[in-house]
């Protein structure tokens, strides 16, 4: 690389610099760079890393988030929602009347489980006072207190017990008859035991058989076969008598079948006295109903992390892609690049094409926003009439642009052809009739397309129009999906010059772009198609966040769906027609995917009830449910927020958009794709014409 040479690069524009990670140098002038802007070359290595070190990072603070929200959740909905007693388990309740009608020995086992060790007489008295009156209500005699922590059952502190006696419930039972003296539980955490092979169950079996126990005690979360089993088969055949079979924990979240199936314990002559321990209040877990051999629970764990697999980590992915890229980018700017760019020195002719079809309303806007743009070079307006049938020609008439006037309406694409064989200059800046540029659009593009020579296209940054008045709700919500759209996806993509869309609003191209791409009518979405041409031709298209424009947006549904319906099922046109270059693209893959995930979120959603139909409390496990909403929605506020430094009265409706915006998206976006996989189609209006598209 000679001395000239290695000047001219000092002197290279900031933006050439950023964004030449393309380019390849040999080894000699590799090091020359190096010695002139030391650290340069890990800057550009760590520009091509940054995708996988987000990624990276996304993961690593998405799934810990994912298991921190799914157990703080739960501890939030055990706190707002979980404390029941069991007189809000009508089932559990019922199978416990029914147990006392068969003899079995109701006990209170706390007041929540607390440790009585620990607690003074008047506390004692007051937990097993409350414990005592939920009883009552519930019809259940409590005839003795059964400690908890303590196999044996019974306070080791003499004033605790006196205490407790004084509410007129005893703290053992009487001694029964009995050859045996031990008291053991066989039994614990058989929770875990899958099969009769298990060689805790033979164990188990031998040693109550060496043991002769006097009480049998076991844990209701234990309860299964295995242990109903194990039961029957030594109090069916020990000549003990008068055994003790005694079952700690049994609360709210207990099903009705363990207290059916220890009741049977009664039947057999070795048995003496069957004793519940009940903990009156408790946690309301939901249960664990099955479908089949489904447990409802684990397939809710489904749909949680469904949520944050292709939600969360997405969002996360692409917002500490967007601050390393950024950080990133300031760096190399501070340290290598010329700090006061004002002009490229380019003053040549721009041509500014304006299709329009019935744009009475908007024309004039449109066109003196143009007009009064401060590029200091020359600009030829072109403004083409689409066949409309209201005022559009005669508006455009009182202006100083050239008109082309197409008596019968052929189509943007056909338009936008049109216009591009009249015009002069060898930078075309295509806008739509309904759009108003800032007054330093067309400088931006310019000063953005000379400055990064290696780019054949140039995006505008699309804004909502904040018209004075009344706004509705929708326009709302699409002024913040524009605004993540352009601040996330479009600056990522730009970043690789890898723009899906360019957008028909505001998009600026090099004369040569139009001599090998031209607008079609393949697709209901002209600007997405040109967009996708011109990536296959491996033509770099990037974006510029100072070049703005202001679009009107739809303020309906209707005309909201109207419009996305030409949008989505139109870019499912350019995924059909480009199929083969899309599935290599990793943004086109992403998009599709976006398809198809719709169309399980709206599958998950229908068979949500279904779900929730499964659990005893509708109402409690609905609530729980909403927790598991809201959190996230907090997060993705978190994320986001920081967009909105500059237009803070959009954030308050960041949970609406969230919760209600997005739903309409995707239910639409689902019914479009299953339109254009079953071959389906839609009727879609375009212009004058209704074009049935398939």
């Amino acid at each position: 690389m000679s001395k000239k040479q290695l000047a001219d690069f000092e002197k290279s524009q900031e933006n050439y610099v950023v964004n030449q990670s393309n380019v390849r140098f040999t080894q000699k002038e590799a090091g020359m760079i190096e010695k002139k802007f030391p650290g340069l070359s890990n800057k550009l290595i760590f520009k091509k890393k940054v995708p996988l070190i987000s990624f990276f990072l996304a993961i690593l603070i998405t799934l810990p988030l994912g298991v921190f929200l799914c157990t703080e959740v739960n501890h939030l909905n055990d706190a707002m929602f979980g404390r029941i007693t069991i007189l809000d388990e009508p089932e559990l309740l019922n199978a416990l009347r029914n147990a006392q009608d068969r003899g079995v020995i109701m006990g209170v086992h706390g007041w929540e489980h607390e440790n009585y060790s620990t607690l003074k007489p008047f506390q004692a008295k007051e937990n097993v006072e409350k414990g005592k009156l939920v009883f009552e209500k519930a019809g259940l005699v409590p005839r003795v207190f059964i400690s908890p922590f303590d196999i044996y059952g019974i306070p080791t502190d003499p004033s605790v017990r006196q205490a407790i006696e004084s509410t007129k419930v005893a703290t053992r039972l009487p001694s029964l008859k009995t050859n045996g003296t031990h008291i053991d539980e066989y039994t614990w955490n058989w929770r875990t035991m899958e099969s009769f092979d298990d060689p805790r169950f033979q164990a188990a079996s031998a040693k109550i058989r060496e043991d002769h126990p006097q009480t049998i005690v076991l844990h209701a979360m234990d309860w299964n076969p295995y242990v109903n089993q194990f039961l029957i088969d030594y109090l069916s055949s020990t000549d003990e008598k008068n055994i003790t079979v005694r079952m700690d924990d049994v609360e709210v979240n207990t099903p009705k079948d363990v207290i059916t199936g220890i009741s049977q314990m009664t039947k057999y002559k070795s048995v003496g006295r069957v004793v519940l321990a009940i903990i009156p209040v408790g946690t309301w877990k939901g249960g664990n109903p099955a479908i089949g051999s489904l447990e409802v629970n684990k397939i809710m764990v489904v749909y949680f992390w469904f949520f944050i697999i292709t939600s969360l980590l997405p969002l996360s992915f692409f917002v500490i892609w967007k601050f390393l890229s950024g950080w990133n980018i300031r760096r190399s700017k501070n340290s290598c690049q010329p700090q006061n760019i004002q002009d490229t020195g380019y003053h040549g002719l721009v041509s500014i094409i304006v299709p329009a079809y019935d744009e009475e309303k908007t024309i004039g806007s449109c066109l003196e926003s143009i007009l009064n743009q401060d590029y200091n070079g020359e600009m030829e307006v072109i403004v083409v009439n689409d066949g409309s049938t209201d005022r559009t020609a005669e508006i455009v008439l009182k202006y100083p642009v050239k008109f082309i006037d197409l008596k019968a309406n052929v189509g943007k694409a056909n338009a936008l052809n049109r216009a591009i064989e009249d015009a002069k200059g060898d930078i075309l800046i295509f806008t739509d009739s309904d759009s108003y540029m800032s007054a330093n659009a067309v400088s931006s593009l310019v000063e953005c397309l000379i400055t990064n020579n290696d780019a054949q296209i140039v995006a505008g940054n699309v804004f909502i129009h904040n018209s004075q008045g009344k706004k509705r709700i929708m326009k709302y919500f699409q002024m913040i999906e524009y605004l993540i759209e352009q601040e996330i996806t479009r600056y990522l993509q730009s970043l690789s010059g890898n723009i899906l869309v360019c957008p028909g609003p505001l998009t600026a191209v090099k004369r040569e772009v139009c001599e090998s791409v031209r607008f079609s009518d393949e697709t209901i979405v002209e600007d997405a198609d040109f967009t996708i041409k011109a990536l296959k031709k491996s033509m770099k298209i990037i974006r510029e966040p100072k070049a703005k424009v202001y679009t009107n947006a739809p303020e309906t549904f209707r005309a909201w769906y109207k419009q996305r319906k030409r949008w989505w099922y139109g870019n499912l046109q350019v995924w059909r027609l480009h199929r083969h270059w899309a599935m290599r693209n990793a943004w086109m893959v992403l998009n599709y995917l976006g398809y198809i995930i719709g169309v399980c979120s709206i599958i998950l959603v229908m068979f949500l009830p279904y779900l929730l139909l499964q659990y005893d409390n509708l109402l409690l496990i609905s609530l729980r449910g909403l927790s598991y909403s809201i959190l996230p929605v907090l997060i993705f506020i978190v994320f986001t927020a920081s967009l909105f430094s500059k237009d803070k009265k959009l954030l308050p409706m960041l949970i609406p958009y969230v919760l209600v915006y997005s739903t309409i998206k995707v239910v639409t976006i689902s019914y479009l794709y299953l339109c254009y996989l079953t071959g389906r189609g839609l009727k879609i209006q375009f212009g004058p014409r209704i074009i049935e598209v398939r």
